[in-house]
């Protein structure tokens, strides 16, 4: 008789466990598929081509020099900046003083295939469009430093491999502006003294220090110096323009 009682108490501590590891299996499946699906889309986000994640991380430039609360009355403005305008030059000219959110400058630097869009201002639209000069630094013409960035994950993503004596040259529809690079520049985002207005006719391209994820606390840049000034004549921006 006593071997007859323990076994529906053995078939109850099995039925038990079996509820028990059910139970278990029914509250975990949730958590485990919440884990992958996290797992999933962290690796998407490293995986992605830089361009497609420009839009997820939040990166800060122009620190204090950009722009707030302008992208609900921005007006954007694609000017056609011909670059291969072979007609007369001329040292000095008249400048056709850009908009906020105008692109009125490309810019080229040969020597690392890139070329680039320059809109004058800076917010988050803008950066998602191209390179953005601080709008309270020297127009392309005018002395002083031109201060310019883009995002460090793509349209600056090779900034970095400018070298010394390297050639940047910017098209505007009244003129053409070559610069050297006199230095390769690494600060603190604190740091504003790369980015303040100068008697050196200099131009400072930056960028944020490359992170995988996140903001970084580093810029990453250029400073060049002023080769040479091309204005276009007077009547010949003037075509451009149409």
């Amino acid at each position: 008789m006593s071997e007859n009682k323990k076994r529906p108490a053995s078939r109850n501590a099995a039925a038990k466990s079996r509820k028990d590891f059910g139970m278990t299996t029914w509250l975990l499946t949730p958590l485990l598929m919440l884990m992958l699906a996290a797992s999933v889309v962290m690796l998407g986000y490293i995986l992605m081509p830089s361009h497609s994640l420009q839009k997820y991380l939040n990166i800060a430039f122009m620190d204090d020099l950009k722009t707030k609360d302008i992208s609900a009355g921005l007006n954007i403005v694609d000017k056609n900046i011909d670059k291969n305008n072979t007609g007369e030059t001329q040292s000095t000219g008249e400048i056709v003083a850009p908009k906020f959110g105008e692109r009125y400058a490309l810019l080229e630097c040969r020597d690392i295939g890139m070329e680039v869009g320059v809109y004058f201002g800076s917010d988050a639209e803008l950066l998602a469009l191209g390179a953005c000069q601080a709008s309270n630094s020297s127009i392309l013409g005018l002395d002083g430093n031109t201060v310019i960035s883009a995002h460090v994950n793509t349209y600056f993503s090779n900034l970095t491999e400018l070298e010394e004596e390297d050639l940047v040259t910017l098209y505007t529809e009244y003129g053409k502006f070559t610069y050297r690079v006199a230095e390769k520049i690494r600060f603190k985002k604190s740091d504003g003294s790369y980015v303040k207005g100068t008697t050196r006719d200099i131009l400072t391209l930056y960028t944020c220090e490359a992170q995988v994820l996140g903001n970084s606390s580093m810029r990453v840049g250029v400073v060049c110096d002023l080769v040479s000034r091309e204005f276009y004549p007077k009547n010949s921006a003037a075509e451009t323009t149409n």
